[in-house]
């Protein structure tokens, strides 16, 4: 009897030691598998876990962008070419700011990051016009950069149909410096606004009202309302000239031409006819 149960507990502790080192041994393989000490090892470990989150921002991306398409008012189509559009990479503001917009031309796309715009009743326009008459159509974008009160900035944007990048275009502030010279002279109860285009007398003016306390512009500053149209199928710009803030003497109106690889400012103008009241008002 001695015997069988000296045998029966040596079986028993065999069995716990077998079971001992295949538990020691299992332990071993999983810490040489992931080593969680190792910091390297957690950020690996933590990189696999983020594979199905990245493959979610994908997801969310690609449905952010059909929300966009799927919402007509965002969407501008070209009246001259309805596979020309325009629609904005992302919408703030209660989707009235668009940050980023994305021009598809007959299904090729080219997303325009630093572009911005507002939306709903300043949605943007696209359209596909010969702009200088040389039988070749350009691209043409219309955007309202923001307005308040007195204020209006518009942009445009003109692209090459083909490789749908944007061509130069000569800035405000270089056709103002290059072509215009404006002198404003104030005494009490009068400013008298002299305007001359290329070195030629343009405009001159002679506004009564109060002045004490005013502070004025030596000379016109263009830039805080801008409009940009079109004309007989040509860019043409009116740009109203300050001479004090808010109060403008008169507006200069040009239009763009490619000249030298550039398209650059022609035809300039100024007309001082005094803005009503109600105009400054409409920028709202």
């Amino acid at each position: 009897m001695k015997t069988w149960t000296g045998i029966l507990l040596m079986i028993v502790l065999a069995v716990a030691i077998i079971s001992a080192v295949s538990t020691a041994h299992s332990t071993n393989e999983q810490a040489e598998q992931l080593p969680i000490d190792n910091p390297s090892s957690q950020a690996e470990a933590v990189a696999a876990s983020n594979i199905d989150n990245d493959s979610d921002n994908d997801e969310e991306a690609l449905l952010h962008s059909n929300e966009i398409l799927q919402d007509t008012d965002n969407v501008s189509i070209a009246p001259e070419n309805e596979n020309i559009r325009l629609y904005p990479m992302q919408v703030e503001g209660s989707g009235y700011i668009y940050n980023g917009i994305t021009l598809e031309v007959n299904g090729k796309e080219k997303h325009f990051p630093a572009w911005k715009a507002e939306g709903g009743s300043y949605k943007p326009e696209v359209h596909e016009l010969d702009l200088n008459g040389d039988g070749r159509k350009e691209i043409l974008v219309l955007l309202t950069a923001g307005h308040g009160t007195g204020v209006y900035l518009g942009k445009a944007y003109i692209v090459d149909p083909d490789t749908l990048t944007e061509m130069n275009m000569q800035p405000l502030e270089e056709v103002v410096q290059q072509h215009v010279a404006s002198r404003v002279n104030v005494t009490p109860g009068k400013v008298d606004i002299n305007v001359d285009i290329d070195g030629k007398p343009a405009a001159s003016t002679r506004l009564e009202e109060e002045t004490e306390g005013v502070d004025y512009n030596q000379e016109l500053e263009f830039g805080s309302v801008v409009y940009y149209s079109i004309d007989q199928d040509r860019l043409t710009v009116s740009a109203s000239g300050a001479y004090s803030f808010g109060m403008y003497g008169g507006e200069l109106r040009f239009r763009y031409e490619f000249m030298d690889g550039q398209w650059k400012a022609t035809g300039l103008d100024f007309n001082s006819d005094t803005y009503e009241e109600e105009y400054t008002q409409s920028f709202d």
